[in-house]
């Protein structure tokens, strides 16, 4: 009977130490909403790279459908496929309240979308506001060779 009471007590100790509320540690700030009037959700694509600028307290990340994926691992030059999909989503950042000294993404500022059709030049988009909304911008080809000059983040 004893290892049978063993087992339950130590199955008690290890459900009572799983906490399922983790509301707190989601960062719904830094996700996109219903509301925003994006084609598609970017952070559900895969990321390419990342870049910090601590002078203006910003971070953003580049992410691609699975074409531009595909290409940004295998060819490193910025002729994308036709069917490519960029995105480049940029963010304030904030303090992380869990980890002393870390910064974590805070709310979009912008999403900048680049997309690849059978013509020479991309099509590019800008969303901004909140909620995000299709906007104009005046720098779109300064914009398009920035986000195409990144190359994919190399990992070990």
């Amino acid at each position: 009977m004893k290892p049978l009471h063993s087992i339950i007590i130590a199955l008690i100790v290890i459900l009572s130490g799983c906490n399922g509320n983790n509301k707190d540690n989601l960062n719904e700030k830094a996700s996109v909403s219903a509301l925003d009037a994006l084609p598609e959700n970017p952070l559900l694509l895969s990321p390419i790279t990342f870049s910090i600028n601590p002078n203006k307290a910003a971070m953003s990340t580049l992410y691609g459908n699975k074409i531009a994926f595909q290409h940004a691992k295998t060819k490193a030059d910025s002729s994308y496929p036709n069917g490519a999909v960029l995105y480049e989503v940029n963010w304030k950042q904030k303090a992380d309240s869990l980890w002393y000294g870390a910064n974590i993404p805070d709310q979009i500022i912008s999403v900048e979308k680049v997309q690849f059709t059978g013509n020479a030049v991309p099509k590019y988009e800008l969303y901004a506001g909140h909620p995000l909304k299709k906007v104009s911008s005046n720098d779109e080809n300064k914009r398009i060779a920035l986000i195409l000059s990144k190359r994919m983040a190399e990992t070990p």
